[in-house]
């Protein structure tokens, strides 16, 4: 999941690399800005929970 979200990141800042894609739609500027931040909180509360879960498998595991 995260690795995916990752991959959704690169293609997103990609396309916001470009300098002449808010001139040229800033509807899609708009809109991969929004879902970068969204997809951007979400790779984020995903590593949280993948710590939190590792965190339990070391003390379970000793």
């Amino acid at each position: 999941m995260i690795a995916k979200l990752e991959t959704e990141i690169a293609k997103l800042e990609k396309t916001l690399a470009d300098p002449a894609l808010y001139s040229r739609d800033p509807k899609a500027f708009e809109t991969a800005t929004a879902t970068l931040g969204a997809k951007a909180k979400e790779r984020s509360e995903a590593e949280d929970r993948w710590l939190e879960l590792e965190m339990m498998r070391e003390e379970l595991a000793g």
